[in-house]
């Protein structure tokens, strides 16, 4: 592997300004139910049919890149503690995220969303996915423009894991393509109740919340032992790695 230079690291910390400019918020909002956010408030403009348009392709920018430590191209933890960079091949490269957390304690890594209307990604059946490893280490995506019944146009979390899906990367390493899967919501919105026990698709999800929209997505473990790599965001794939010998 090449050495990570101080001009990639340049490149990447600008790259990731432009992304956290595109996803910044209004102000700041959280259902306390499944960590942090970084999304925005109440849904501003729009009609009541249809969510923002779409003028960007789903997780722009369309690369295929190694996240390091140092160069985390807009990923940051989520009122959580921040996943260590381990090296090993159990999944995608040289390394992985160790979501191990601690009794008590929560570790996130999350990415700006760049608003991507939620029926674009439920459209692409390989729209999402990502190599992943233990009971509760799941996938959320945070919206907003949900039809939630106290706040129309409001926030959710979105999320799929190993319990509401056969449990799949429950006890080894799997990769998973999410779009088809099944996800709950930490609120009730458009077709879910709300809560692990009320599950659907992204389409029937989307269906049922036309205006609904992807701050950011990521990965969560709020249990013991877990691991993550390998995420696809539309056009977008996260390989995490850690720091080349040598690197500066």
């Amino acid at each position: 592997m090449t050495r990570l230079s101080s001009r990639t690291a340049a490149v990447a910390s600008a790259a990731a300004a432009v992304l956290l400019a595109l996803a910044a918020p209004a102000s700041a909002q959280s259902d306390g139910s499944a960590g942090g956010s970084l999304d925005g408030g109440s849904l501003a403009g729009g009609s009541e049919s249809s969510g923002p348009p779409s003028v960007l392709p789903p997780g722009f920018p369309c690369i295929h890149t190694n996240v390091y430590p140092i160069a985390s191209w807009g990923w940051l933890p989520l009122d959580a503690g921040a996943p260590r960079f381990a090296e090993g091949d159990q999944a995608s490269g040289t390394g992985w995220l160790d979501m191990y957390a601690p009794p008590g304690g929560r570790t996130s890594y999350f990415h700006p969303g760049i608003n991507t209307p939620l029926r674009d990604l439920a459209a692409d059946p390989a729209s999402l996915s990502f190599a992943h490893q233990g009971q509760y280490t799941s996938f959320q995506l945070r919206i907003q423009g949900a039809d939630r019944p106290d706040e129309p146009g409001g926030f959710t979390t979105l999320v799929w894991w190993p319990s509401a899906n056969g449990g799949s990367g429950a006890t080894d390493w799997t990769v998973s393509n999410l779009t088809g899967g099944q996800w709950w919501s930490t609120n009730a919105i458009g077709g879910l109740d709300g809560g692990q026990g009320d599950t659907a698709t992204l389409a029937e999800i989307s269906a049922a919340n036309p205006r609904a929209f992807v701050t950011s997505y990521g990965v969560l473990n709020d249990s013991g032992t877990g691991g993550a790599d390998d995420v696809t965001y539309g056009c977008a794939r996260w390989d995490f790695e850690p720091l080349p010998a040598g690197s500066s």
